[in-house]
């Protein structure tokens, strides 16, 4: 049987690791992107012939997200259930509790995940706009300040918790922090707020290319709040050198309408799946 070791992720493997995933660019620029934002969560699984499988996870949080990819001509040996067992052992030993891991709809990856212990959690789609500048409305819209925080704060999770009650999810308020506080400030130039009458009303974050979150307060929506402030994301992302803009958007969420109605297109669905880890 052929000798297989663990090691620990270091960055004169990351060429090794974009070169053998071959069969698949988001996922290539989805691991390379989490070793290189967290390569001390990352591991190796190490063969007679080199890398043979990689994994990370993002964080000390009490949930966090894994992922993982085994080298297509490696897989059904049982190297993804060894790594994955590994990883899972490195987030227990970091304070996590709970993992999340998320992977294109397909039944293969699907049946692994759950013979590992994982269950279905939702389904949200990845999609993509590559059109040219739109329209933007008449409202009050401008860059994020430390001083807004407590009225972003509660935009976004009112916001959260009403969009994951009515598509079935479970769901509690996010309360304030001052560790949130903290990552807010430091990413003001990449947050935007709709402000109507001295309001906040609807809050936006970007992060690279992407619309990472985007929110309308609760009372608030169906005022055309949203289709403004992301028209004017994609705007300014554009204006950024951006030939792409993503966002994702869960199965069952209304917006999915408005996002489709600018012209984004779903690109993939992924499942996403669940782990308790205690």
């Amino acid at each position: 049987m052929m000798e297989l070791s663990i090691k620990e992720y270091k960055n004169k493997y990351k060429s090794v690791i974009s070169d053998f995933i071959t069969d698949n660019s988001f996922v290539r620029e989805d691991i390379v992107g989490c070793l290189d934002r967290w390569p001390q969560y990352g591991l190796i699984v190490k063969g007679e012939y080199g890398v043979l499988a990689v994994g990370v996870f993002s964080g000390e949080s009490k949930t966090t997200s894994m992922t993982l990819y085994v080298k297509a001509s490696k897989r059904k040996e049982g190297i993804g259930s060894m790594l994955i067992k590994s990883i899972e052992e490195s987030m227990r030993n970091v304070g996590v509790e709970e993992v999340v891991c998320d992977f294109k709809a397909n039944e293969l990856e699907k049946s692994f995940l759950y013979k590992n212990g994982y269950k279905h959690w939702f389904y949200s789609n990845f999609m993509t706009y590559t059109g040219g500048k739109l329209a933007v409305a008449n409202h009050e819209i401008i860059n994020y300040e430390d001083k807004y925080y407590a009225e972003c704060q509660k935009v976004f999770s009112e916001s959260f918790h009403k969009m994951r009650l009515l598509v079935g999810l479970e769901s509690t308020l996010s309360l304030p922090s001052e560790e949130e506080r903290k990552e807010y400030k430091e990413n003001a130039e990449n947050i935007f707020v709709l402000r109507d009458s001295n309001k906040i009303v609807a809050v936006v974050r970007l992060e690279g290319n992407e619309i990472d979150a985007v929110a309308v307060s609760v009372e608030d929506q169906g005022k055309g709040y949203g289709k403004s402030l992301v028209s004017y994301a994609v705007d300014k992302l554009l204006d950024r050198g951006c030939t792409k803009v993503h966002l994702w958007v869960v199965e069952g969420n209304s917006a999915k309408f408005l996002y489709e109605k600018l012209d984004f297109i779903t690109e993939r669905t992924h499942e996403f799946v669940i782990k308790s880890i205690k």
